[in-house]
């Protein structure tokens, strides 16, 4: 948490921006060495001006992730209008308040665009990709922004998910990004109270609207929570973008559509091998959170 804030801070736009820190508290009967780390979440959550106004807020009781993530995110949309999201493992670089600040305004009435990410997969950097922009129906969510427009389409009900999901096989395929991920068995999980996570539901809530995902061709956002002391992230190096982080990235009109050079490399993902890796791995994780 210390690293992002620190991060954040350094952004051009820091001393113009107002911060919310949302602190989920501790679990029933939880231990005094975790007690004492949420004690000292709370310390370095306070021990500096961040940005131009910061006000935290800590829950006295744990909510959990998905509870915690989205009812911040439902109080400030709606008080706001927009929102800018980062969570505890990801460092931006000093131009990412920037972009999004632009793109949030520059699609703010653009009703098919629902998210703006500021991070880019890896895959892509070697990509032809023309503008220094990009739309792909993936709401990566490490560092991004949404409307309460957009928000509004938000259901956190999984069942209700998978039903309109299962309306159609087709719906699978393009869900799962082409085949080049596996969406299917973690909402699947999150339908049957197995699995608690967010962004399964507003990726699909998305996809369902036929939204559309603005992504920097060069990324703005790095992920640090995969090296084994983030609770929902696996030891990766998949995610590692390989190069420095993009200090700008300018937010021009592009035409309101996926890119089709993104969109046909990500098929080439889904190849059968591929298809039946993801399979095993998301299946896997399905039955062991059972």
């Amino acid at each position: 948490m210390l690293q992002t804030l620190e991060a954040l801070s350094k952004n051009r736009l820091a001393n113009e921006s107002d911060l919310w820190i949302y602190i989920d508290g501790p679990k029933e009967n939880t231990s005094n060495e975790d007690l004492a780390k949420n004690a000292e979440v709370k310390k370095i959550a306070q021990q500096k001006q961040w940005c131009k106004n910061v006000t935290v807020v800590a829950a006295e009781k744990n909510k959990g992730l998905f509870k915690s993530i989205t009812e911040g995110i439902t109080t400030i949309v709606n008080q706001y209008g927009k929102i800018i999201v980062v969570e505890d493992d990801t460092l931006v670089s000093p131009g990412f308040l920037e972009y999004m600040n632009d793109a949030l305004t520059m699609y703010e009435d653009a009703p098919e665009v629902m998210h703006v990410a500021g991070y880019s997969l890896p895959q892509f950097s070697g990509l032809d990709i023309k503008e220094s922009t990009y739309f792909f129906q993936h709401t990566t969510c490490w560092g991004w922004g949404t409307w309460k427009r957009a928000w509004s389409f938000f259901d956190a009900d999984g069942k209700r998910l998978m039903k309109r999901i299962k309306e159609e096989k087709k719906n699978i395929y393009r869900l799962n990004m082409y085949g080049g991920f596996e969406f299917y068995w973690g909402l699947k999980a999150i339908a049957e109270g197995k699995f608690h996570d967010w962004n399964y539901n507003w990726h699909t809530s998305v996809f369902l609207q036929n939204g559309l995902c603005l992504h920097p061709a060069n990324s703005l956002v790095s992920n640090i929570g995969h090296d084994g002391s983030g609770t929902n992230c696996t030891v990766s190096d998949d995610f590692n973008t390989g190069k420095p982080l993009a200090d700008k990235v300018t937010v021009t009109k592009i035409p309101l559509a996926e890119n089709k050079i993104v969109r046909d490399f990500h098929k080439t993902l889904g190849t059968r091998k591929n298809k039946i890796v993801l399979f095993v791995k998301h299946y896997l994780r399905y039955l062991r959170v059972g």
